[in-house]
């Protein structure tokens, strides 16, 4: 009974330490715009016209979209250009392709990504999503908003860009993965193994 109670109290406190250790990542998750792009297949063509559609839009909207000072207006600025973004990637899809696209924003789950010396957690993100044709194929993911797709790595200093851009210290240094890293291990349990 006793090797219950205490067994119990490590798994309650293992489950805290677990959340609080993510309780002050969270606000990550609400400070970025994700950009999305989901191929039609996998085919070489379908994956070459997702790079090519990506490319256009960053080349075209992430600019305006880095002009904002955080993440609210930024998306505000994306809704408005839905209907436009969606006109350009189709217009050019009937020049290469016989599908068309469908471009929203949406919470869509991301595994942990890095870009060059950033790196974002796994976690729901707002995302432009843009789907190619039937999205059956492979994604592109970047981060649309602070500009990570374009620049950020290459950046003078990305530490002001981040900031300049709604983001706080310790997020920045979530991305630069300065954050100490919590391993909790159980010695009882690992003498069983």
């Amino acid at each position: 009974m006793r090797f219950f109670k205490i067994f119990s109290f490590l798994v309650v406190v293992s489950v805290l330490l677990y959340l609080v250790s993510f309780a002050a990542d969270d606000s990550v998750y609400n400070d970025v715009v994700r950009l999305h792009v989901i191929a039609n297949s996998d085919s070489e063509t379908d994956q070459a016209i997702k790079i090519e559609v990506r490319d256009i839009v960053l080349t075209n909207y992430s600019s305006a979209l880095s002009a904002y000072t955080n993440r609210d207006e930024a998306l505000a600025a994306a809704q408005s250009m839905l209907s436009a973004i969606e006109n350009e990637v189709n217009a050019y899809l009937s020049t290469r392709t016989d599908y068309t696209c469908t471009v929203t924003i949406e919470d869509s789950y991301f595994p942990t990504k890095t870009y060059g010396e950033y790196s974002l957690p796994r976690g729901n993100y707002t995302a432009l999503c843009i789907r190619l044709g039937k999205a059956e194929g492979k994604n592109f993911w970047c981060v649309l908003f602070p500009p990570l797709c374009l620049g950020a790595s290459t950046a003078e200093s990305g530490e002001e860009l981040f900031i300049s851009h709604g983001l706080d210290k310790d997020e920045y240094e979530l991305m630069k993965n300065k954050k100490p890293v919590y391993k909790l291990k159980f010695r009882f349990l690992e003498l069983f193994r």
